[in-house]
């Protein structure tokens, strides 16, 4: 271990701590920033989340790693409701008999998802660095994770091409940091409050000694990135143009040959590779990603976003104030994309058009009054459809 690359502490931040981020630190070499940016996020928070995650069904994802390999069902090892922060869960843990004498790491993915207000306030901290660097265009994700005495036994990627930020909430934790085309290890030690950084390309191995809980965001960095994204993109077009009736390719066998031996692509392989082509000529990729895009962007990256909420009945005496920015664009004459946090939708009825730039121009209005404004009856259906939509993904807050 090179130990001449442990770093520095960081000089006191100035006014706007990103912009210094963004121009000492962003994508050059691991750093430990003391006292750096902050997530938005605190350890009660996180141990909120843990729990909320224990419960959760969905693509929340939890796994409990112990030094010869990951539990398949921790059960009642997880983290509930009755353990009143984090360092009541790991004293249970240590009480419980099953880990008393070895280490473990509890992770988290996708938990943010699960409460609107801690996504929120982790989307806007972020979105300090964005202004400096560039808005992600691709799901930046986070992992929020909690262990004591665990080593990592072998050296990964927080995500291929991506770059790490990774805030200490409490404890401590020491990495080593192995950047790519590199001979040089840094060895780095953080504690709570403390932001590290590595670029993307990046190996490391994480040694918690004591109770720890860190928050990482993996931010795609590289062109490279978004193949698998695009891809996916294609392959769900295709899923939808699938005939009704598909079925497990066949062949012949053998398979027939020409007089002169040559073989011929038979046509259940060449059928799926013409219709990539005709989905790739056409214009339905790239509205696809424009949707996606229009999401992520109003997420500020952070995927996935807290699910829509409940609609609510709505009717002309009801007042609503504006509580986001309404992403608008318009890709075509007849289309309109509108997009608030993490979640985007399209339409061709004319009143959305109208009906956005309304709310863009008054944040606070009644449902009777906003109809009247764009020339609609207020029970409109494409109106109230709208604002009841708006309300789901919490664009809209109804004024008591």
């Amino acid at each position: 271990m090179n130990h001449s690359c442990e770093p520095s502490p960081a000089p006191a931040p100035p006014t706007d701590p990103w912009r210094r981020f963004a121009e000492k630190y962003w994508a050059k070499e691991p750093v430990v920033v003391p006292g750096g940016p902050p997530s938005g996020l605190d350890a009660a928070g996180a141990h909120r989340l843990m729990v909320a995650a224990a419960s959760a069904p969905g693509p929340t994802r939890l796994r409990l790693a112990v030094p010869d390999g990951v539990l398949c069902d921790p059960g009642p090892l997880l983290p509930s409701p009755a353990d009143r922060d984090t360092s009541a869960y790991a004293a249970r843990l240590a009480s419980s008999g099953q880990l008393t004498d070895s280490g473990w790491l509890l992770t988290a993915e996708h938990a943010l998802s699960l409460d609107f207000t801690l996504w929120s306030r982790v989307r806007d901290a972020v979105a300090g660095l964005w202004r400096h660097v560039g808005r992600p265009p691709l799901p930046v994700t986070a992992e929020l994770a909690v262990g004591t005495r665990h080593q990592a036994a072998e050296e990964f990627g927080a995500r291929p091409d991506a770059a790490a930020l990774t805030w200490v909430l409490d404890g401590s934790l020491t990495m080593r940091v192995r950047p790519e085309h590199t001979g040089t290890e840094f060895a780095l030690h953080a504690t709570a409050g403390d932001l590290v950084h590595w670029p993307a390309g990046s190996t490391h191995l994480d040694d918690r000694t004591r109770p720890c809980t860190t928050l990482r965001l993996s931010v795609p960095a590289r062109t490279t990135s978004a193949l698998p994204y695009v891809g996916e993109v294609v392959r769900e077009l295709l899923r939808q143009d699938a005939p009704a009736a598909d079925e497990q390719p066949a062949v012949p066998h053998p398979a027939p040959a020409a007089p002169d031996g040559r073989l011929t692509p038979a046509p259940p392989f060449t059928e799926p590779g013409r219709r990539y082509v005709a989905a790739l000529a056409g214009d339905a990729p790239e509205r696809a990603l424009l949707l996606r895009w229009a999401g992520l962007h109003s997420a500020g990256g952070l995927d996935p976003a807290p699910p829509p909420r409940p609609g609510v009945p709505l009717a002309p005496h009801h007042r609503l104030r504006r509580t986001a920015d309404i992403l608008c664009l318009r890709p075509a004459a007849e289309q309109l994309i509108w997009a608030a946090h993490g979640h985007a939708r399209r339409s061709t009825d004319p009143v959305t058009r109208r009906v956005l730039d309304h709310l863009a121009a008054v944040p606070r209005t009644g449902v009777g009054a906003l109809a009247e404004a764009c020339g609609l009856r207020a029970d409109s259906p494409g109106l109230l459809s709208l604002l009841t939509e708006l309300y789901r993904v919490r664009a809209l807050e109804l004024v008591r």
